[in-house]
């Protein structure tokens, strides 16, 4: 009897699958694969956005990061050491908004998209970004370079920073990467002065408000390639001010600047295509000035 069972046992599970349980198999994973195929293009495309997010707050870290750096190293000697300029860009570049300085020397926006700083006592420098570098601009600081008609160099390299950015071809610069709108940029000034009248307690007094007057050099703080294949848009605010313990009164002439904020915004595109939908990131952050540099 109990080999009789045994052997019955043992030919059922030769037998194999029946067709029902076949076709309950093949449905069920057809279904899974449909799912799978269904979901992996959204997972993809979640994966791919998420990728994007990450490489975009990199560039905008390292943006701020350059940033902090270049206000921590400033020349702080009066209110008007730090300003704040909103330009429009144009076919002429920061020729067109170096017309600010020069034609309104005392103009101070509430906010905008480029930053003066003060560098030292004889020179100041501007931070901006999807403001392209003139070519015009370029020709004065790399006529300035020369000595007897020359160019200076050493061991084949050329002494000002602006010529990593533009190539010599044939005599005439002709703009690389580096120089497209959408990257930040330094532009370096000899510093000029003009007189401003403000109101204090004890009457009317005259300052010194510095202002670039003399081109003197350009450079980029980062590659083409640090960005990842992105572009960016710098926007200054906020821009906020102390009076010094010993100062004798609290007036516009005795504020020393001493924070900034600056929105980092990162876009899926070129300067030209920066929009909303672009947007991949944006990070605003504080960046500190140095203390008064006078005393």
């Amino acid at each position: 009897m109990i080999k009789r069972l045994h052997a019955k046992s043992h030919n059922r599970r030769n037998a194999g699958y029946t067709l029902v349980e076949l076709l309950v198999s093949m449905t069920l994973t057809a279904i899974f694969a449909t799912a799978v195929v269904a979901i992996m293009p959204s997972a993809t495309k979640i994966y791919m956005q998420i990728q994007d997010t990450s490489r975009a707050q990199v560039v905008a870290d390292m943006v701020v990061d350059a940033l902090r750096k270049e206000c921590a190293d400033s020349y702080i000697d009066d209110f008007a050491s730090v300003r704040i300029i909103n330009a429009a860009d144009s076919d002429e570049g920061d020729k067109d908004f170096l017309k600010i300085f020069e034609t309104s020397p005392l103009r101070f926006d509430s906010e905008g998209n480029v930053l003066v700083i003060r560098k030292s006592a004889g020179y100041c420098e501007t931070i901006y970004s999807g403001i392209n570098i003139s070519g015009t601009n370029y020709l004065s600081v790399h006529e300035d370079d020369r000595i007897n008609g020359t160019l200076r160099e050493e061991n084949g390299i050329s002494s000002r920073a602006v010529y990593r950015l533009f190539p010599i071809v044939n005599g005439s610069a002709t703009p690389s990467n580096e120089t497209l709108q959408g990257y930040v940029h330094y532009g370096y000034y000899m510093c000029g002065k003009a007189p401003k009248a403000v109101t204090t307690s004890g009457g009317p007094k005259t300052v010194n408000c510095v202002f670039p007057a003399s081109r003197y050099d350009y450079t980029n703080p980062f590659t083409n390639d640090a960005y990842n294949g992105y572009t960016v848009k710098l926007f200054f605010s906020d821009l906020k001010y102390t009076v010094p313990a010993d100062a004798a009164e609290d007036n516009e002439y005795t504020r020393r600047p001493t924070t900034v904020r600056v929105t980092v915004n990162v876009y899926r595109s070129d300067y030209g295509g920066q929009s909303d939908n672009s947007l991949l990131y944006s990070r605003t952050a504080l960046l500190v000035f140095a203390e008064d540099t006078t005393k």
